[in-house]
């Protein structure tokens, strides 16, 4: 999953191509994937492509994870580009009011307090540290109308990425749209 676009400075101003393909999110560059077309993809977003139509979105070329590379080793000055974006941090719902680089909020991000601010989940109605958003959407009993815990991530990406779109979507009665939003944010509320 990429940045979240609401904590992008000036978003209009950043170059289409630094954003993945598929939920057109700011790519995080130490995670994100080059295609063989050289489209950006989350990794997870990649395995959902590869488990379901393989086509990249805008040429149509074939996407495996085989052929795709870490960008942090297929292009150093695009990395150095997209680390330079000006970012709000990722808790900024929370009052946090650090701006800075890319490559500065993940250092910070990890740090910054108001990450512990509790959100209300408004589909079970679980209290959620700010930190923990997307990984509780993922398994959410008002997303999935049932528990599901994930045990084997790596293993399971492309299952997790393609039900949580499907469900999300489902839920949301669009899956055009799900692909889009971020889940921070979407489900939640200011306890």
């Amino acid at each position: 999953m990429g940045y979240d676009n609401d904590c992008i400075v000036n978003i209009h101003s950043i170059p289409g191509e630094y954003f993945c393909a598929v939920c057109r999110m700011l790519i995080i560059p130490n995670e994100a994937l080059q295609a063989h077309c050289a489209h950006l993809y989350c990794k997870r977003c990649l395995a959902y492509l590869v488990a379901t139509t393989t086509a990249c979105p805008y040429d149509s070329y074939t996407v495996t994870e085989a052929s795709s590379k870490p960008l942090v080793e297929s292009s150093k000055e695009l990395v150095e580009a997209i680390g330079k974006v000006a970012v709000h941090c990722l808790y900024r719902r929370s009052n946090c009011q650090w701006q800075g680089t890319l490559a500065e909020s993940m250092a910070h991000c990890a740090k910054c307090n108001f990450g512990n601010s509790l959100f209300l989940c408004n589909r079970c109605g679980n209290q959620i540290m700010h930190r923990k958003v997307q990984e509780h959407a993922q398994i959410c009993l008002g997303v999935f109308g049932h528990a599901q815990v994930v045990e084997k991530s790596q293993a399971q990406d492309a299952t997790v990425a393609t039900a949580t779109i499907r469900l999300v979507g489902a839920a949301l009665g669009n899956q055009q749209a799900a692909l889009r939003l971020p889940l921070l944010g979407c489900f939640w509320a200011f306890n």
